[in-house]
């Protein structure tokens, strides 16, 4: 297939068939398409294109006989694809707002959450934002809720694992730097998504790390919840608090 795939989620097997999104791009223009082949041959069965011009893809994700897939250059188009037909998939709606989403996560009944970046109206990376979109309507998806933390950066946009959903509560965890002058706090913000709204709990921090003289804050790479407790871990140690107040129960430092 022409072009370049974005990561893992680039790539579906659903009922014998192979999903394929790319990304086509020379030193002036790009456009990104999906396709669908026969898993056992390889042969194209179908595909859909024109998704993005001008533009890359940030994210993709497939979720049985539906796909959705972000672009963005400027604005950030959330495209619905229709794949129940392998030979003829298509768009079925667009969502387009600033900013992007790097890493799409299934929440539930026609809930998606995005995770990535907000921007200005000219492509400027404002801050980490966190999405909540309604695609119960594959021909209207909209953004319910966003949540937005001015001047930071998560590891969740490039490496999933670093995102924790909890569903049987709506908690999401995800690790989150933020920029200021010449200082970087580290942690791990902690959110309460429900059917319509992104909200902010807390955020977990971790006891700062020496190095002669100076120290910093270490970044939390991963969280899971056991029980009723909520782990984080960094480089530093693992964090212990309860799930649903926060309240600090054990720090297990690592060294």
């Amino acid at each position: 297939m022409p072009g370049r795939l974005l990561n893992q989620y680039s790539m579906s097997e659903h009922e014998g068939n192979l999903r394929i999104a790319t990304t086509l791009a020379d030193q002036k223009t790009s456009s990104s398409a999906v396709y669908v082949l026969r898993a056992d041959t390889l042969a194209k069965l179908g595909e859909v294109g024109g998704l993005g011009k001008d533009e890359r893809i940030y994210s993709v994700r497939f979720i049985g006989p539906v796909g959705y897939v972000v672009t963005f250059r400027q604005v950030d188009p959330l495209y619905t694809l229709d794949l129940r037909d392998p030979a003829a998939p298509k768009v079925t709606g667009e969502l387009k707002i600033t900013g992007y989403s790097a890493y799409l996560h299934p929440a539930g009944d026609g809930r998606l959450i995005g995770l990535g970046q907000e921007a200005s109206e000219k492509g400027r990376t404002l801050g980490t934002q966190v999405s909540l979109f309604d695609v119960s309507d594959p021909a209207a998806p909209r953004r319910l809720s966003q949540l937005f933390q001015k001047d930071s950066g998560s590891e969740a946009e490039w490496d999933p694992h670093a995102f924790l959903y909890w569903p049987k509560t709506g908690a999401a965890v995800i690790p989150v730097s933020s920029y200021r002058e010449n200082q970087t706090d580290s942690g791990a913000m902690v959110l309460k998504i429900s059917d319509t709204e992104v909200t902010k709990v807390g955020t977990i921090t971790h006891p700062k790390i020496k190095e002669g003289d100076h120290s910093f804050q270490p970044g939390i790479q991963r969280s899971m919840v056991i029980g009723d407790s909520l782990w984080t871990l960094s480089q530093a140690g693992i964090k212990v608090n309860d799930l649903n107040t926060l309240d600090e129960q054990s720090w297990i430092p690592l060294s």
